[in-house]
């Protein structure tokens, strides 16, 4: 007896019903710079997103320095449509890209009824930039637009 597969049986994200509908997004972002205001935009947060959870995870971003810092917040997609953006929303200023890592922010959770980015805004440049990636990862409940 023969046993057949999809080549993505085990690769394509599948919804949840049923009392759950959990969701895990993530982008990564591969910066050229990192200037004083310069803002990162890892990922995208669908509308309906409920997040519970964001974590950074991170190149060392300055080989030079250990003051490299950056806020972590949220910024509609189309900004005449809302949500107001808030630069800050799930961690003020922090030293985390000055090296390789993994951040987990401290917020309460956050429901999206309009799709926005996550950015990170750098509040204090590299003294020495090193290319690299920063990923997103929100973790959360797809609940829908109401």
């Amino acid at each position: 007896m023969a046993t057949f597969k999809a080549v993505d049986l085990n690769t394509k994200p599948r919804m949840m019903g049923a009392e759950g509908n959990g969701l895990v997004i993530w982008g990564s972002v591969s910066p050229t710079a990192g200037a004083s205001g310069d803002v990162y935009y890892p990922t995208r947060i669908p509308a309906g997103m409920l997040i519970t959870q964001l974590d950074i995870v991170n190149d060392d971003l300055d080989t030079g320095g250990t003051s490299m810092s950056a806020k972590i917040g949220y910024e509609p997609v189309n900004s005449a449509d809302g949500p107001t953006a808030v630069t800050d929303y799930f961690s003020a200023t922090g030293t985390f890209l000055t090296a390789a890592g993994r951040k987990s922010c401290a917020f309460q959770p956050i429901k999206f009824e309009k799709d926005v980015y996550i950015t990170l805004t750098l509040t204090v440049a590299a003294t020495t930039f090193a290319t690299g990636a920063v990923t997103a990862i929100a973790t959360g409940q797809a609940e829908g637009i109401h």
